[in-house]
């Protein structure tokens, strides 16, 4: 008959700082300075451009303007959502939600929706007078669309290489890693 072995050891180790922060909503100021970060924020940047320029054009109510509105308002809007759920930390924190396939497929819909605002944009261009800003809207929504589209090729790589199941807010953290505290138990049992 087998018996207990008189002793036995266990080693426990706290979890690091970082990993407890993976699942608290906190300001994580060190995404916006991340390249996913800084790409989210040229997302902003050239939707709100497009969006003013076909705004201040002599045809802000056509269809063709409000293609571009929709396209530059959309991306906006969306690039804004995910940056925010970014910073505060609510893609650590839901981290059952596969976010790196969601924004992939966001961003290779958009850039497909740019350029069909920037076919829009050059078609209304040649097409009719007074059509200058529909010119430039035209070619910032081609930027657009290669801003988009190199995110979008960004994503599709990290889920390649299997970057949906890592967790995501550990490699944004900026704060230096902690030691982590082990704890010994020895444990003897007395036999008679």
């Amino acid at each position: 008959m087998s018996e207990f072995p008189a002793s036995h050891t266990t080693t426990t180790a706290a979890p690091s700082p970082d990993a407890q922060n993976e699942r608290k909503i906190y300001v994580n100021t060190g995404y916006v300075k991340s390249d996913d970060g800084k790409l989210k924020c040229a997302h902003l940047a050239i939707c709100i451009l497009v969006f003013i320029v076909i705004m201040a054009s002599q045809h802000p109510r056509s269809n063709q303007a409000n293609w571009i509105s929709f396209v530059s308002m959309g991306g906006f809007w969306t690039s804004a959502f995910l940056l925010f759920l970014y910073v505060i930390n609510v893609v650590g924190c839901l981290s059952v939600i596969p976010w790196l396939f969601l924004e992939l497929c966001y961003t290779v819909i958009w850039t497909f929706f740019w350029f069909v605002a920037g076919c829009v944009g050059g078609d209304f261009a040649g097409t009719y007078i007074n059509g200058e800003l529909f010119a430039v809207a035209a070619f910032f929504s081609f930027v657009a669309m290669c801003l988009y589209g190199f995110n979008a090729y960004l994503n599709f790589n990290k889920w390649r290489s299997g970057g949906a199941s890592l967790p995501f807010m550990s490699r944004w953290n900026t704060s230096a890693s902690a030691t982590t505290t082990t704890r010994t138990t020895t444990t003897t049992t007395a036999t008679t």
